[in-house]
């Protein structure tokens, strides 16, 4: 039998749009960035439990653990494809280290709170940047078009201190507590709900919608 088809329409493609709220988010995540946050909610309730018994020793060892865990999951520190929203986007104004200046500074945010990208920590008893993103690199242009509240795909490298001072003992990675003046500037209320800052070499960034 020969069967001829008249008048075939073509289905017009579906375009797919991004992430636009935190729900979203979680549907597009990889199970790494999934599991990193069940990791960052368990790790808040064990520190709290460790710092309540009054016991520096159980409160180091639930770092140290964490840390462990954080390894198994990221090994080299290594992630792919997150999804995060945009904080804060900055350029750095160090005249002092061309190694920084002019750099951009990108903060970003995942659903757990947790936030991750460029910022100074204290090494030694000096503020010292890390993860800035190379001016007038592909992931520098790709920075300047986003704006706060925006969601993004990232793909970097987690810091560890050795990657900032060589003569550090631990191999922690490279966080600090987000201070009560990060959370109140203004600027970022509006995005901001974060409690810790880990530095986040980006690799890959690109908007998510």
């Amino acid at each position: 039998f020969l069967v001829l088809l008249m008048g075939c329409s073509v289905t017009p493609s579906i375009t797919v749009a991004g992430p636009t709220n935190w729900s979203d988010a979680e549907y597009y995540a990889p199970i790494q960035q999934r599991q990193f946050c069940d990791l960052t909610r368990s790790y808040e309730q064990e520190l709290a439990t460790a710092i309540d018994s009054r016991n520096e020793i159980k409160v180091n060892r639930t770092k140290m653990t964490r840390q462990l865990d954080l390894d198994g999951l990221l090994p080299e520190g290594d992630f792919k494809d997150w999804i995060a929203k945009v904080v804060s986007i900055k350029q750095v104004v160090e005249p002092n280290n061309d190694m920084v200046d002019g750099d951009a500074a990108i903060v970003l945010e995942l659903w757990c709170g947790t936030q991750i990208g460029s910022g100074q920590i204290n090494l030694g008893g000096a503020k010292v940047w890390g993860a800035t993103i190379n001016y007038g690199s592909r992931e520098y242009r790709e920075v300047s078009k986003l704006s706060s509240g925006e969601f993004a795909v990232v793909s970097g490298s987690f810091l560890k201190l050795q990657d900032l001072q060589t003569d550090q003992k631990e191999t922690f990675y490279a966080s600090r507590p987000l201070t009560s003046e990060d959370l109140e500037k203004a600027s970022n209320i509006k995005y901001s709900n974060g409690n810790e800052l880990f530095l986040a070499k980006l690799s890959y960034i690109a908007a998510a919608n």
